[in-house]
């Protein structure tokens, strides 16, 4: 009886100390707990924080993007305002910054070229008539191998290339060839043989070569054998002449075609080359020839032609220039170089051809 009353001693302090044990442990989970508490709620405070910096610096960048993107353009316009309105083709309006800054890089560019070849001595623009897009002082334009110069709008004299020159070869290079109103093709130009004491021309090349390759054609010439009716319409006495062929073309690229008549009159021999407008009007008499103007000694007949005109940009500006070539009697032959733009015509007019030797 003792002994069990001894075991159940035993087992009652047994179980007190279990309880105590436990207690203790559950106390130093609920320490352990409640130290890590602050330490999740600290680093979550942290991270929120953090999260917050980088959406702030998100939306600071855009908004100071757009900004600094809007007072570009407005910088952009207020310089191409300031520009000069030949300078500017109001046409082209790029969709994004890049392309407008590009495009006032090229439009500065451009007028920055402009002023060089004003102010130099070796200046391809003379008189503000021409306005090349390409500033290219090496340009060499020819006509039927001889040099042209482009550089004014007049009445030409062609020149012959002089081969005792070391300049001589910077001409044998390869031209891009026009006649008859089309392209033909590319060709290496030679040197002829000697034409006179030390002078030669330009072979293998058409009628009118171009060192530059660039579209000198960019609109469509057509050739008929009648009188547009706008045009009879308002010059009844064109229907005098017995040959009659008319060159349509929109020369200054405003979409109206203006029109050039090459007219003759057989049986008073008199022959002329006229420029009309789109609307019909006479602009002028480009030029003409009597027969009292041609060789005496010669029993042909000589009338101005379709031969005679070319219409061709030779100074790639986007213009297509009338070139009317003037017949001569003797010395070189001249080329008159007209341009139409915008109801100016610009070159001289009125030319009087002659085959009398004087």
């Amino acid at each position: 009886m003792e002994n069990l009353d001894k075991e159940q001693k035993d087992k009652k302090e047994k179980a007190e100390k279990d309880d105590v044990k436990e207690t203790k442990e559950q106390l130093n989970k609920d320490s352990d707990k409640k130290e890590s508490e602050p330490i999740k709620i600290k680093i979550g405070t942290v991270g929120n924080f953090i999260f917050a910096a980088f959406i702030v610096l998100i939306l600071g960048t855009g908004a100071l993007t757009y900004y600094l993107i809007h007072q570009e353009k407005e910088s952009v316009n207020e310089i191409v305002s300031s520009l000069p309105e030949n300078l500017v083709n109001t046409s082209v309006q790029p969709e994004n910054t890049n392309e407008v800054v590009d495009s006032l890089a090229n439009i500065i560019d451009s007028a920055l070229a402009d002023v060089t070849n004003q102010t130099s001595n070796n200046s391809a623009v003379t008189d503000g008539s021409n306005t090349r897009k390409i500033l290219n002082e090496e340009l060499v334009v020819l006509y039927n191998g001889l040099i042209l110069d482009t550089s004014k709008m007049d009445e030409v004299t062609l020149k012959y290339i002089d081969n005792t020159s070391d300049a001589a070869d910077k001409y044998v290079i390869t031209y891009y060839n026009y006649e008859n109103y089309s392209f033909k093709e590319p060709k290496l130009g030679t040197l002829s043989t000697q034409l006179y004491e030390g002078l030669v021309k330009i072979d293998n090349v058409g009628k009118v070569a171009i060192s530059e390759d660039y579209e000198a054609i960019p609109r469509i010439v057509k050739v008929v054998n009648t009188v547009p009716t706008i045009v009879l319409d308002n010059n009844p006495n064109i229907a005098d002449y017995t040959s009659v062929k008319t060159l349509i073309v929109d020369l200054d690229g405003n979409q109206t075609d203006e029109y050039i008549l090459i007219l003759a009159n057989k049986k008073t021999g008199f022959s002329k080359i006229t420029l009309v407008d789109s609307k019909g009007s006479k602009v002028n008499d480009l030029a003409s020839i009597e027969k009292s103007k041609w060789k005496k000694d010669s029993t042909a007949e000589y009338y101005l032609n379709i031969n005679n005109v070319e219409i061709l940009d030779i100074d790639n500006d986007g213009i297509m220039e009338i070139m009317v070539e003037i017949p001569q009697a003797t010395g070189n032959p001249t080329v008159s170089l007209l341009k139409y733009n915008n109801g100016i015509l610009q070159g001289k007019t009125g030319i009087e051809c002659s085959l009398v030797v004087e």
